[in-house]
């Protein structure tokens, strides 16, 4: 069943029962009210009668006629009993009086009036003394108007009980007609996107809080997953290119060194080759398998960046004898914690340092901390070869290297990887260059 079928069943049977429970409230409350009106109706009637029958010798003829006047116009005769301290009929024309009992009557000389109905007719019955005695006066009225009141109530709110029914399931059919059109969009848009436009974000106009939030969850979810496609995607980029190279070397040199017999010192030196290019091949299997989550699983945590990059730069004055200084001019501590993946960060920033260090031919590399408008600034100055402006625009791409780059060894991939590493971890990366070094500022 739809979702706006099943609200409109709800909001019909919520309906339902409410308007049920104030029919019947209402209906009953009618009801009581009427009774009573009927039961003071009949208690005045049946003091008119007490006067008319057992007050004539106390009245005179003409307010005695007046009495008897009043007492035509409300009431007929037939349905007046008066009973005498013995329970015996001693006046009125009440034809049939067997739905008075004896404890009726007694129940009326104890409490000087009461009131009963049965399915035809509604009683009351008062104490009179008089001169001649005690005596209970019984007026009925029947119950025929009445029971065509009610009756008439009852089919006025079993109308509207089903009138209501009807307008409410048209209305909250409309209603979730609306409530359910962004919904509707969101899944137009789902259902027309592919392999191609999958990360492009979802679009509503007049839409309500919810379905934003929903909208907006829905973005960020996707747009987490392209970059993640994105750094697979790259991955196996890096593995066809960056195996390719040391595999090719080991294969070129073992062929060359079996062409003829070698000296011992001869193959000393082919197996450091071969080492180095091991280790080549060893470090890069470590940063794919870093790249590719299969040891980190692209798990974000909280970290400090300084301490990242504490790491970072005893690694490499360690493995480089780099020249380094580090400058922290950042009061918020709370800026130098993030939530991050620490050995992606270590690889990406990793990387940016080798660069520096290496394009400067070692020279001095300085890092800084800063404060920009609440955000985290990284700095990563160094004084060597730069950048040529025409290829500023292509850095970042797999593979790429600079037109000045020729006598350094590399292989393009380092600066993509960062750039990959840093997109996933929202770091945005800005370079600039002269022909005096080149800046790298990270905004945390």
């Amino acid at each position: 069943m739809k979702l706006r079928h099943r609200l409109s069943l709800y909001a019909v049977a919520i309906f339902s029962i409410i308007i049920l429970i104030f029919s019947v409230l209402i209906y009953f409350s009618y009801y009581s009210q009427m009774k009573a009106k009927e039961y003071q109706s009949l208690e005045s009637k049946s003091l008119l009668a007490a006067i008319f029958y057992l007050e004539q010798d106390e009245l005179s003829i003409l307010e005695h006629a007046n009495v008897k006047s009043q007492l035509q116009k409300t009431i007929s005769r037939s349905n007046i009993a008066v009973f005498d301290s013995l329970d015996r009929l001693n006046n009125g024309a009440m034809l049939s009086t067997g739905d008075i009992s004896p404890s009726f009557l007694t129940q009326v000389r104890q409490q000087r009036i009461a009131s009963f109905d049965n399915a035809s007719f509604f009683y009351n019955g008062i104490f009179y003394h008089d001169n001649e005695g005690d005596f209970v006066v019984i007026t009925r009225e029947s119950k025929d108007e009445f029971n065509a009141q009610m009756l008439s109530l009852f089919h006025i709110l079993l109308l509207v009980f089903l009138l209501g029914i009807a307008f409410i399931f048209l209305f909250s059919q409309y209603l979730s007609y609306i409530a359910y059109q962004p919904i509707i969009r969101i899944i137009d848009q789902i259902k027309e996107k592919d392999s191609k436009n999958f990360n492009e974000p979802l679009t509503l106009t007049k839409t309500y809080s919810e379905v934003e939030d929903l909208v907006e969850t829905y973005n960020h979810f996707v747009l987490r997953i392209a970059e993640t496609f994105n750094v697979q995607k790259n991955f196996i980029d890096y593995v066809s290119h960056e195996l390719r190279t040391p595999i090719t070397a080991l294969l070129g040199t073992l062929e060359v060194t079996k062409t003829k017999q070698r000296s011992t010192d001869e193959y000393e030196q082919v197996m450091l080759q071969l080492k180095q290019y091991i280790n080549d091949l060893q470090e890069t299997l470590d940063q794919m398998m870093l790249l590719s989550g299969a040891k980190t699983n692209f798990e974000f945590k909280p970290i400090r960046v300084d301490e990242v990059v504490w790491q970072v730069v005893e690694n490499m004055v360690l493995y480089h004898h780099a020249q380094i200084e580090v400058d922290i001019q950042v009061l918020d501590q709370q800026l130098l914690h993030a939530d991050a993946n620490d050995k992606l960060l270590e690889l990406a920033i990793g990387n940016l340092l080798e660069n520096a260090i290496k394009y400067s031919d070692n020279k001095v590399v300085k890092i800084s901390f800063k404060e920009d408008a609440g955000r985290l600034q990284l700095l990563i100055v160094d004084r060597g070869i730069g950048i040529p402006e025409h290829d500023l625009l292509h850095i970042r791409q797999n593979f790429y290297r600079g037109n000045n780059t020729q006598k350094y060894q590399g292989k393009g991939v380092g600066l993509s990887i960062a750039n990959v590493i840093f997109t996933l971890h929202r770091i945005e990366m800005h370079i600039f260059s002269d022909g005096n070094g080149t800046t790298v500022a990270l905004y945390f």
